[in-house]
C-alpha cells in the first residue's frame, strides 16, 4: 500500500489506482476527544453527513457537515465556502488530515459496518491503565 517513489507523479498515479478498500484506509482521521474518550478509538474514516472541524488553513475552527468526499483524500465542508465574483458560492476541498469528527453521521444508530470498526479498533486500543492486548492476557491465562 505504501509507494516507495518520491515523484509527485507517481504518488499522485498511486492514489489515484488504489482500489476502494485500500484508499478507505488512508481517509482516517483523528476523532475528538470526548468520542476518543467514549469509544476508545483514536482514528476513523470519515463519512458524508460526519460533522467534522477544520484544524488548520483559513477555514479554521469552521465546523460543519461533510458534503462529499473526493478520490484525492478531500472533504467538502458545508460550512466552508467562497463567494465567486459572480455571486455563486462552492465549497473548497480541504485535506483529510486537516479534520477532526466531532460527531458521526447517524448519532442516534451507528450503522452496523462503523459500529463493527469502533468495537474491533476499541478492542485493541487504548485504555485508562495504557495499552492492553488481548493476545497478551490470553498468554497469561495459558500458563496459570
Amino acid at each position: 500500500m505504501k509507494v516507495k517513489s518520491k515523484q509527485p507523479r507517481k504518488q499522485r498515479k498511486a492514489l489515484h489506482n488504489y482500489k476502494n478498500h485500500e484508499r478507505s484506509k488512508l481517509f482516517s482521521t483523528r476523532v475528538a476527544d470526548f468520542l476518543r474518550d467514549e469509544y476508545g478509538i483514536k482514528k476513523l474514516p470519515v463519512r458524508v453527513g460526519d460533522s467534522v472541524r477544520i484544524t488548520s488553513g483559513e477555514f479554521k475552527d469552521f465546523e460543519g457537515e461533510v458534503l462529499e468526499i473526493t478520490k484525492n483524500l478531500r472533504c467538502k465542508i458545508k460550512e466552508a465556502q467562497f463567494e465567486k465574483s459572480d455571486g455563486t458560492q462552492y465549497h473548497p476541498a480541504i485535506h483529510v488530515s486537516n479534520l477532526i469528527i466531532t460527531k458521526f453521521a447517524k448519532e442516534k444508530k451507528l450503522d452496523p459496518w462503523r459500529a463493527q470498526m469502533i468495537e474491533r479498533k476499541a478492542l485493541y486500543g487504548f485504555y485508562d491503565e495504557g495499552l492492553v492486548a488481548p493476545k497478551k492476557e490470553k498468554e497469561e491465562e495459558k500458563y496459570d
